[in-house]
């Protein structure tokens, strides 16, 4: 009977949800307060054409692990951002552990804290998720596992 009514619930909460989509605009992404690693305050630029997104600790390692062999500005060079959706970590943890290591890395790391964020952008389990931008609509949505497929979207 519960499994029952888990299933109800999650069914409807996944028809409700407002996911962007094929079409939509990132305006959307807009409205979410982003900051880096430091405590400062990061908006989305609006010739990003890559918006890769991580929801979970293994995929943002992922990321993370690339962009550290290549230069603090190669996100920038290819209009790509990297927003790592943390909101699910233990406030003590983020600040005596994630931040602390995340502030290591060279490349810029767009971090939310918005739990209605994973409402917006569709993630897969174990999968980073890629939202391909053209003149602020979003054309294309992909799911990536590994660093070549991550090279492949950023550098295209």
């Amino acid at each position: 009977m519960h499994k029952l009514f888990l299933f109800f619930l999650l069914s409807v909460l996944a028809l409700n949800a407002d996911f962007l989509n094929v079409s939509s605009s990132i305006t959307k992404l807009n409205g979410f307060k982003y900051e880096t690693p430091h405590g400062n305050e990061i908006k989305i630029p609006k010739e990003v054409k890559l918006i890769i997104v991580s929801f979970e600790k293994d995929t943002g390692a992922l990321v993370n692990e690339y962009l550290d062999t290549k230069s603090p500005d190669y996100l920038t060079k290819h209009n790509s951002i990297f927003i790592a959706d943390i909101n699910k970590m233990p406030s003590v943890i983020t600040k005596m552990f994630a931040l602390p290591k995340l502030r290591k890395y060279k490349h810029p790391m767009y971090l939310n804290y918005d739990e209605k964020f994973e409402q917006s952008v569709l993630g897969k389990e174990e999968m980073v998720t890629l939202l391909h931008v053209e003149n602020s609509i979003i054309k294309h949505i992909s799911f990536i596992v590994r660093k070549e497929e991550l090279k492949a979207a950023i550098e295209k």
